[in-house]
């Protein structure tokens, strides 16, 4: 993960933490495999998934980890709306 990547990264969490959610965020360690393994195995519902092409356009990826559908890419003021529509299903609040 590159320095722009990190720094969106720790707005997401934070973002997403102010508006209620729980937010782990791991910065480092192992191929894009590896890491989405860790985040499956954390039990976690979404992984927001953060590279450094949606860095420099102020996006983040989010990816459901439990239920159908696949990742998109929502603009990080966004990112708690889109999240709040994935998990409690109120898809007008996360439409972009």
């Amino acid at each position: 993960m590159g320095d722009a990547a990190a720094r969106v990264a720790f707005r997401a969490a934070e973002a997403l933490r102010e508006h209620g959610f729980a937010a782990i965020l791991h910065c480092g360690g192992g191929s894009f495999k590896s890491q989405m393994k860790k985040a499956d195995g954390s039990g976690a519902p979404v992984a927001v998934v953060i590279g450094e092409d949606e860095a420099l356009a102020g996006e983040v990826g989010i990816k459901p980890l439990r239920g159908p559908g696949g990742q998109r890419r929502v603009s990080l003021e966004a990112l708690p709306e889109a999240m709040a529509a994935l998990l409690y299903g109120n898809e007008e609040e996360g439409a972009e």
